[in-house]
């Protein structure tokens, strides 16, 4: 959790105060979001989860409500909103915005299975599927367009991140097809309940953008184990996302550079994250698992992906 917000239980009691969900009977804090504060909320009614969006605004969090809103009209698995008494989708903490969700039981899988993974891949496809939500972003937050903001830095990284940028460049191909995506499905972000996905959480990141961007960050959330790719895991998550969105070919050959730009781009999130905007001891060299993965994945043979 990014602990950026301190809920104290006086705190958390006020919030709640704004719905109507009855008497708190226990609360705990949950862990694995990197930019919000939340805490499960055990009520008279059911349990809900509480965030503060500690990098979010006003704007980010109308977005994400719309964003929800149109998920559960098509029946997607996702998380529900919860509306304050006012009917409103969100309140302020500390001037930071707040919303409170529905808990869906079930268990977060560091270690997803062939099964697990082919549900993952069939229902990254179904939300490629959906038509976008007005006003959605038509880039990723944390792609391209964003590295220049380090990239007058004096670091090894900076130095192999502007390498990365140049060569991402050159090697996408901006035919690409572009749709819904999540943009963050890693394994944290999936929940499932007896075997079966019953929920993919956390659309904060959500945009029109090329669909094989998605593909490769589920591939490196999901796919990669000690620090490395397994290719017979990459290919249950495209296994299930052919039962319903065949690749062509000219995709299968792009899903090698996808899959690096996805790592590489993770990997400046963290780096910017513990090293510029929130410098942290603990977590300053995260950024070296995805930058390894990025390097993996440009080291192997097209064949893989073909």
């Amino acid at each position: 959790m990014a602990d950026y917000t301190h809920l104290t239980t006086e705190i958390i009691k006020e919030l709640i105060r704004e719905y109507d969900l009855g008497e708190i009977v226990s609360m705990a804090p949950l862990d694995g979001g990197q930019a919000n504060s939340s805490v499960k909320i055990n009520t008279r009614t059911g349990a809900f989860t509480l965030s503060v969006c500690d990098e979010k605004n006003q704007e980010d969090i109308l977005g994400l409500t719309r964003v929800l809103a149109h998920l559960e009209a098509h029946k997607f698995p996702c998380t529900r909103l919860v509306t304050t008494r006012g009917g409103s989708p969100f309140i302020h903490y500390d001037g930071k915005p707040v919303y409170v969700k529905a808990f869906i039981e079930g268990e977060v899988c560091p270690n997803l299975s062939p099964k697990m993974l082919v549900q993952v891949g069939t229902a990254m496809a179904k939300l490629h599927g959906l038509p976008p939500v007005p006003g959605m972003a038509g880039h990723f937050p944390y792609g391209l367009q964003s590295f220049d903001e380090i990239l007058d830095g004096s670091h090894p990284y900076v130095d192999w991140l502007r390498g990365k940028k140049k060569f991402l460049e050159t090697a996408i191909d901006p035919a690409m097809k572009k749709g819904f995506i999540h943009g963050d499905i890693f394994w944290d972000n999936l929940v499932f309940s007896h075997g079966r996905l019953t929920a993919v959480l956390d659309f904060e990141e959500v945009c029109t953008y090329y669909t094989l961007f998605d593909m490769g960050m589920a591939a490196v959330g999901c796919c990669a184990q000690k620090g490395s790719f397994s290719m017979d895991r990459v290919k249950q998550l495209i296994t299930g996302y052919q039962q319903i969105s065949p690749l062509t070919k000219p995709e299968k050959k792009q899903l090698k550079i996808f899959m690096e730009y996805a790592a590489v781009s993770a990997s400046f999130w963290r780096f910017r994250q513990y090293n510029l905007r929130y410098f942290s001891s603990e977590k300053k060299d995260n950024y070296r698992e995805l930058s390894l993965l990025a390097d993996q994945v440009h080291a192997m043979d097209e064949g893989c992906f073909l």
